[in-house]
């Protein structure tokens, strides 16, 4: 019976990470706010780490950052990369030592949003010589990192549900 749950419960992610990113990539489908559109592929992988064990969490990981290069960035595998990290170190973290609570999902989502888009920033705009970083930067990124790190409050929620209603009890 447990082993059914699981699949309904895995499945109802890819499905949720699927639909994340069908509406990420459609063109005019949600306003940029103050010039950028949230990444709600991040948080949805980093959501689903809390809730599940390291492997799961590594390959939902590994799933939204492919999602993600290829409908944010064209610098294919850098969010593959460092999304399969984070999700991975982030389930045993959860494991072993944090409880997951709204605080503590709330908290780790904001500094690994904030920190991948800040690297992803730093790699493909700061070094790469791109000018008015700066500028560029509080025009577009650090939008990006609040929207996201909202969407990723609602997608706690969502993924909480989930978890919760499609176990064994």
């Amino acid at each position: 019976m447990e082993r059914r749950y699981t699949a309904f419960r895995y499945t109802a992610y890819a499905l949720e990470l699927l639909l994340l990113f069908i509406l990420q990539t459609t063109p005019r489908l949600f306003p940029e706010i103050f010039g950028s559109k949230p990444l709600f592929l991040l948080p949805a992988a980093l959501t689903i780490s809390f809730l599940e064990s390291e492997i799961p969490a590594l390959f939902f990981g590994m799933a939204g950052g492919i999602m993600l290069d290829l409908g944010y960035s064209d610098n294919i595998g850098f969010f593959a990369f460092t999304l399969t990290v984070s999700c991975f170190f982030i389930s045993l973290i959860f494991r072993d030592y944090f409880v997951v609570s709204f605080l503590n999902a709330t908290a780790f989502t904001a500094i690994f949003s904030a920190g991948l888009i800040v690297i992803y920033y730093l790699f493909f705009h700061v070094f790469a010589g791109k000018g008015n970083s700066l500028f560029y930067f509080f025009e577009h990124y650090f939008s990006r990192i609040t929207l996201t790190i909202i969407v990723g409050i609602l997608l706690y929620y969502l993924n909480k549900f989930l978890f919760r209603s499609l176990r064994d009890h």
